[in-house]
């Protein structure tokens, strides 16, 4: 089912640059402050290409001639060899340390009823059209679409370990995570993770938006091109790959916070919840169907608990009764406009000082139950999920020409 490949990927040339000067955080999560001071390290800094400066449709026109500004003068290198680029981030968590395990290679796109990739979040047409003219501009992807594969042998990790070789690049980034990259060139390496793959299914993790953009700009060469005798560049996207099974891979949830949630809300919450009083040391002992109430007085914290087990699995999953349930009792319903934060001390403040009227925080979530979801034809909330740490954009580029 997924066909994986690899690709001459388009890299920072070391010699050039320091590597730790030139990655970045994806960038929507990179804030107008942090991308200046991201600049402020090198002028070579991956945000001009993935936030580039300029008015409406220059800006990406600016990206263009940034990116083919630096291949010309050696700041960025194409490989010679076609490769896959193993990535393993070592960081700590919750007092333990962590390595998640993954490679970047290149993936056929394929529309979304095939069931190959699988979204599992619903997207916001404003950053695909954003990303569309970013990667039209520069007929490359500039950072790869996270994905997770099922893998309980964790045969892939395996094959991928015994050959990897010397890294070619460590990047330490801000948060204290260590990015090492291999390229790995060998064929026979290849040949046995394409076999080990080829009936796998891959969850979209993160960057639904750059996926649906790769079906798009897919589509949009093949109208202008017409149908080659082969697979052509678009019918590619650059991808990480990571075990969905991997202790290493941590899903956070994305809180989320509210204007107006309207008079008596513990009190109608009561009709479906079981409400029961906590502590905010607490407030995250939760279990995969219930949800925190965070209020404005500083000592109370309310645990929700579903009074009835609804019919299907995946409906009783947290974020889905929030959104079902928790959300039809708020003056806006199931529309009511939330406002997401990975971090649960942002919700207390913010709510704490007036600026929402309260929050909801969500327990933690399993690669298996978004799979359930997704294999059901089913999408979550927008912003369900937050996987950390994220993959650092500038890693490698996937031209598209």
């Amino acid at each position: 089912m997924a066909e994986i490949r690899p690709f001459r990927a388009v890299r920072y040339n070391g010699d050039a640059v320091d590597l730790a000067d030139v990655t970045a955080p994806p960038y929507d999560i990179v804030s107008p402050p942090q991308r200046e001071e991201l600049l402020s390290r090198s002028p070579f800094n991956v945000v001009r290409l993935e936030i580039p400066e300029g008015e409406g449709d220059r800006r990406y026109e600016n990206a263009a001639e940034t990116y083919s500004r630096w291949l010309s003068d050696g700041i960025l290198v194409r490989d010679e060899e076609p490769s896959i680029y193993p990535c393993y981030q070592d960081f700590e968590f919750e007092g333990r340390r962590f390595t998640r395990k993954g490679f970047i290679a290149n993936v056929r796109v394929e529309d979304f009823e095939r069931k190959v990739v699988l979204p599992h979040e619903r997207t916001f047409s404003k950053h695909k059209e954003d990303r569309l003219k970013l990667t039209l501009a520069c007929d490359s992807n500039l950072s790869q679409v996270f994905c997770v594969y099922p893998d309980a042998s964790g045969d892939v990790e395996r094959v991928v370990d015994e050959t990897r070789g010397e890294p070619v690049a460590v990047i330490d980034s801000d948060d204290g995570t260590r990015n090492t990259l291999w390229k790995t060139s060998d064929p026979e390496t290849i040949l046995r993770v394409r076999s080990l793959l080829k009936d796998s299914s891959l969850l979209i993790a993160d960057g639904h938006h750059r996926y649906e953009t790769s079906v798009n700009f897919r589509n949009i060469r093949r109208k202008k091109e017409g149908a080659g005798s082969g697979p052509m560049p678009w019918d590619y996207v650059a991808m990480y790959l990571s075990r969905g099974e991997s202790e290493g891979l941590i899903i956070n949830p994305t809180h989320r916070m509210v204007k107006d949630a309207g008079e008596n809300l513990l009190e109608k919450l009561a009709k479906n919840f079981e409400v029961e009083k906590t502590t905010p040391e607490r407030s995250l002992d939760l279990r995969s169907n219930q949800i925190s109430v965070v209020t404005g007085d500083p000592g109370e914290v309310f645990r929700l608990t579903p009074r009835k087990r609804r019919e299907k699995n995946h409906e009783n999953l947290a974020v889905i009764i929030l959104h079902d349930l928790a959300f039809n009792e708020l003056p806006g319903g199931k529309e009511t406009k939330a406002r997401y934060s990975k971090f649960p001390e942002e919700v207390f403040e913010k709510v704490r000082d007036g600026e929402f009227h309260a929050g909801f925080l969500l327990p933690k979530l399993r690669s298996e139950d978004i799979f359930e979801v997704v294999l059901e034809g089913n999408k979550m909330p927008h912003k369900t999920t937050y996987f950390y740490p994220k993959i650092l954009s500038g890693l490698v580029f996937n031209p598209l020409r």
